[in-house]
């Protein structure tokens, strides 16, 4: 029997799982929609997603090793390039908060594209885990991507949610 007391099954837990797997269900359907409705919905997932990601309890675990990897490499590609095509030649974003800027006397510049997808990335491989029903894997899930949130996927909503405003009001302006 489940132990729905269990910190995986907390409400903050919940209501990302559910964000979560309507933003995975969103980016799986990019090939079929066009930039401005992709982007536009995309500035909306992007702020909700870290908010939640940020409320999310903070567990330790002795568990190691249980988790898999649900996103392929070949779905990995598969969206990147069709999201890439999409944004064109919105793809690409001065980063002025990369740690490599202080090393560099030229502009760092990322992709959207990678961004979004590597975003999808950890939330798709968390919400996998979380369907297995199993404590374990569950919290060892939650560990791993309060980890990923302040190492990589908070930093990337933070700076992409910039890139992606200014890409919602340049396609506006060009479809007017």
């Amino acid at each position: 029997m489940e132990d729905f007391q269990h910190i995986g099954y907390s409400k903050e837990v919940i209501e990302f799982v559910a964000v979560t797997k309507e933003f995975c269900d969103f980016v799986e359907t990019a090939p079929q929609m066009e930039c401005n409705d992709f982007v536009q919905r995309l500035q909306k997932f992007i702020p909700l997603i870290y908010l939640k990601g940020s409320l999310l309890p903070k567990v330790e675990t002795e568990q190691n090793g249980l988790l898999e990897d649900f996103v392929s490499e070949e779905e990995y590609n598969y969206l990147f390039s069709h999201v890439h095509s999409l944004l064109g030649e919105y793809d690409e974003y001065l980063e002025v908060f990369d740690d490599n800027m202080q090393y560099n006397e030229a502009p760092v510049v990322h992709s959207m594209t990678e961004k979004v997808c590597d975003i999808y990335q950890d939330l798709k491989n968390f919400v996998s885990s979380f369907y297995s029903g199993i404590p374990e894997i569950i919290e060892e899930a939650l560990w791993q991507l309060n980890e990923t949130f302040e190492l990589y996927w908070g930093k990337s909503c933070a700076g992409v949610l910039r890139a992606i405003h200014s890409v919602v009001y340049q396609v506006i302006d060009k479809e007017e």
